[in-house]
């Protein structure tokens, strides 16, 4: 059966098929998501519960044959992509989601979608998440595309930039409209990136995990 393992460093596993585990690391530690397993049939269930906004039931029977894409937005996504693909993960889908076109050059994921073509001409959103959202408001179509077919869609993302920020809920909602399972990865702002950034990461993070299934919050100290 297919393994899945979230690990702090933004990083997924998926081992050989003869494994049999599925484990989920969630930062911050105060109760953001909790755990619960149960046997059916001889087979392992487990749900995670993630403060209200909806249950996340995956059984590995499903699991093995489920079209996964993992889609990076913004430069902290971008990132968290490349770290994923380096670490030799394999059974996944990968996308990269940016407005800079120079970032996307640097990207390892085969599948890069520049958003924001006109409004931002090829560049960076400067910090600002409006400008994020315009953007991936612009290029929805080619979003929605790039997902059909997904029985399971993985967003990650850093909040408190822009294209991060801004696109990465409408990301979700496409998704979420579409029927896809929809499971966040979001990481806050350093401590040192300032009071500014850290709540305008809180403001997003809330628009976003509206649209989400499951979030995996990670705060990086």
């Amino acid at each position: 059966m297919a393994t899945l393992q979230f690990q702090p460093q933004l990083q997924l596993a998926k081992p050989n098929s003869s494994s049999s585990s599925f484990s989920a690391v969630c930062l911050p530690p105060q109760r953001l998501c909790s755990a619960h397993r149960s046997k059916r049939r001889g087979s392992t269930t487990y749900r995670s519960r993630s403060s209200g906004y909806g249950n996340v039931s995956c059984s590995f029977s499903q699991m093995e044959n489920a079209k996964i894409k993992v889609v990076g937005v913004g430069g902290g996504g971008n990132n968290a992509i490349n770290r994923m693909i380096g670490s030799g993960l394999q059974g996944v889908d990968f996308y990269a989601i940016n407005t800079d076109s120079q970032a996307l050059l640097q990207s390892a994921a085969e599948n890069p979608i520049q958003i924001g073509e006109l409004l931002t001409r090829g560049l960076g959103t400067g910090g600002n998440p409006l400008l994020g959202e315009q953007a991936a408001e612009e290029s929805k179509e080619a979003i929605a595309d790039a997902l059909k077919g997904s029985d399971l869609v993985f967003i990650t993302a850093g909040m408190g930039g822009g294209t991060g920020s801004g696109a990465a809920p409408v990301v979700a909602q496409i998704s979420k409209e579409a029927g896809y399972l929809t499971v966040g990865v979001v990481t806050y702002p350093f401590s040192f990136e300032g009071r500014k950034r850290s709540l305008q990461a809180s403001s997003i993070y809330f628009s976003c995990v509206y649209h989400l299934d499951e979030v995996f919050n990670m705060i990086v100290e």
